[in-house]
């Protein structure tokens, strides 16, 4: 059925956050809402204890759009705060059924973003934003859309609360086998003592060989390395970071370095692989498997101290080599680590499974949302 359009601006107003100074970030008082604390939970924040104007503090079940590198809708849950610039707190005329405006806001924004794929920094001016069109039904259908797409999320939810039980199960077992690999006290060694840290290039290869080649966003903060990228050696063998097969990826700029990006590098072309300048490349000596290492720096407790040792400015920090070179592990006897990397790769398998079943269901998703804004789911 054929609905009208209505302007963003007609449904709701979108207030900008406040422009929060580093100096005035605090240790305690309300969080501050940044875009990294919406795409990522795990993310600190800074605090902010001064005067503040009502319309920048935040309660649950806001909604909050974030409009400036990153495009997307959220439905605020952690209690009273304070929003940061470059994200609207949406405040909804009685016109329109919140539910139903979140997809149809969410629809909109995954369109934006395929029309911005690859630009470095997205962002949307205030006033292209008011001007953008929502489908306009009647409230009635309003609340129907919503119903039907909150029971297809619901379904997406239960998926991915199932991928996160898989990756509790593995810590689970590395911890049972192995205990706080920073705490424990037999066997500590520097990881420069058990592995080779950015080696050099050890390969020639003939004129014209393909290797894989992999930017940052081909690595996962999950693990996975999309390998589906070709050059030639001599495209990227100078300017690019080199690694082999079985080396472990460590992506060392913010925020990368503290989401968790890291892979094992596995199935390369030809065996070799060059890629982000961005990423520190860790070569497991014969003390070391590779799926253990990368588990070790994929531990939380490591990549929070990597973070406090990070050097450079504000949005460009980085973990330095020196940190990598210098921490201190309790090294497990190779057997045990052998059973571990079992498991792993068993736990990885099914993962593997379990996201192409969860991508299923988002592309499921993301068409129902495409019909019902086109007005046809009611």
């Amino acid at each position: 059925m054929k609905y009208p359009t209505v302007k963003l601006k007609e449904v709701g107003e979108f207030i900008n956050g406040r422009a929060f100074k580093p100096s005035e970030w605090k240790q305690k008082g309300l969080p501050i809402i940044r875009i990294q604390n919406l795409t990522n939970t795990s993310q600190a924040y800074n605090y902010y204890d001064g005067p503040i104007e009502n319309k920048y503090i935040i309660q649950d079940d806001d909604l909050l759009i974030s409009w400036s590198a990153s495009l997307g809708i959220y439905i605020w849950k952690g209690g009273k705060a304070v929003l940061n610039q470059h994200t609207f707190k949406v405040k909804l005329h009685n016109n329109i059924d919140k539910m139903y405006f979140y997809y149809a806001m969410k629809n909109i924004l995954i369109v934006m973003e395929s029309q911005v794929h690859g630009a470095t920094m997205k962002h949307i001016t205030k006033g292209r934003f008011d001007g953008l069109n929502i489908l306009y039904p009647p409230l009635p259908t309003q609340r129907k859309i919503a119903a039907i797409l909150e029971k297809a999320e619901a379904a997406m939810q239960k998926r991915k609360e199932a991928n996160e039980l898989t990756d509790e199960f593995l810590r689970s077992v590395f911890l049972d086998m192995f205990g706080d690999p920073l705490r424990q006290t037999n066997n500590r060694k520097k990881l420069s003592d058990v592995c080779i840290i950015n080696p050099k290039i050890g390969v020639k290869l003939k004129k014209g060989s393909f290797v894989s080649f992999v930017p940052m966003r081909s690595v996962s903060e999950e693990g996975y390395i999309d390998i589906g990228i070709t050059k030639t050696y001599e495209e990227v063998s100078k300017g690019y970071t080199y690694f082999k097969n079985g080396d472990v990826l460590f992506a060392k700029i913010t925020p990368c370095m503290e989401n968790g990006k890291g892979a094992i590098a596995q199935n390369l072309k030809n065996g070799v692989g060059f890629g982000s300048t961005e990423f520190h490349v860790l070569r497991p000596l014969k003390q070391l498997t590779s799926e253990w290492l990368h588990f070790v720096l994929s531990y939380k407790p490591v990549r929070d101290i990597a973070a406090r040792n990070m050097t450079g400015t504000a949005g460009q920090k980085r973990v330095p080599t020196s940190f990598l070179s210098n921490v201190v592990i309790s090294i497990p006897n190779i057997e045990d680590q052998k059973i571990f990397s079992n498991i792993y790769i068993k736990v990885k398998q099914l993962k593997n499974k379990q996201k192409a079943s969860e991508q299923e269901l988002n592309n499921l998703f993301n068409s129902l949302m495409q019909r019902a804004f086109s007005g046809e789911l009611a």
